[in-house]
C-alpha cells in the first residue's frame, strides 16, 4: 500500500514541476504578445557597457514595439545594426545594440534613426549608419539592474547547474514525501497492533 502512495506522492512532485515551467512559459508568451516584440527584454551583455552610466553590463531592458511615430530624440531603442555593414562597411555586431536615438529623419519614404551610445570612451563617434524602422526591436520602456546577470550565467552554460539543481530539489521534496508517508504507515501499524 505504501507502494502506490509514494508512487502518488512523486507523480504529485513531477505534475507540480510540469505547471510550474508552463506557468513560467506562458507568462513570457503573454509578455511577447502585450509588448508586441518576439524578444521583450534584453541584456546588457558588453562589459564595459556603451550605454554606461545609463546602462550598466548585467542590467535587463524591457523592450516594446512602438509605432515609428513613438521614438524620438532621447529615446534608448534595440536594433540590429546590419545597415553598418552595408552603409560604411563596418562588421555589425551579432547582436541586437541598444542605444540612444540623437536624430530622426525621413529619407527616402523611410524613417532612420540616428544613434549613439551614452558611453563616450567607447563610443567617441556616432554609430556609423543610420537605423531604419524596420530593424528597429522596439523601445526601451525600463531596465532592471543586474538582473541580466541571470540570464548571462544561463547563457553562458549555468542551464546545466540549474536543471541539476531543479532535479536534485524534486528528489528532495519525492523523498520528504515518501519519508511522511512511511512515518504514517507505521504510525498506524503501531496503532492497528495497540488494538489488537
Amino acid at each position: 500500500m505504501s507502494g502506490n502512495n509514494e508512487y502518488k506522492e512523486l507523480v504529485k512532485y513531477v505534475i507540480l514541476i510540469i505547471v510550474m515551467t508552463a506557468g513560467i512559459f506562458g507568462s513570457f508568451q503573454l509578455l511577447k504578445i502585450y509588448l508586441g516584440t518576439p524578444m521583450p527584454f534584453r541584456v546588457v551583455s558588453t562589459n564595459p557597457s556603451s550605454m554606461e552610466p545609463s546602462l550598466h553590463y548585467g542590467d535587463l531592458v524591457i523592450i516594446k514595439n512602438v509605432p515609428w511615430y513613438e521614438i524620438g530624440v532621447g529615446d534608448v531603442i534595440v536594433f540590429d545594426a546590419y545597415n553598418w555593414y552595408f552603409a560604411s562597411g563596418v562588421t555589425p555586431p551579432q547582436i541586437p545594440v541598444i542605444h540612444r536615438v540623437y536624430n530622426v529623419t525621413f529619407e527616402n519614404g523611410q524613417i532612420y534613426y540616428y544613434t549613439w551610445g551614452d558611453n563616450k570612451l567607447t563610443n567617441s563617434e556616432p554609430d556609423p549608419a543610420p537605423t531604419p524602422y524596420w530593424l528597429v526591436h522596439g523601445k526601451v520602456i525600463f531596465e532592471i539592474p543586474k538582473l541580466g546577470f541571470l540570464f548571462l550565467f544561463i547563457q553562458e552554460g549555468g542551464y546545466i547547474i540549474l536543471i541539476i539543481v531543479l532535479i536534485l530539489l524534486v528528489v528532495a521534496m519525492a523523498m520528504k514525501g515518501i519519508k511522511t508517508l512511511n512515518e504514517d504507515d507505521i504510525e498506524r501499524e503501531d496503532e492497528d497492533s495497540k488494538i489488537i
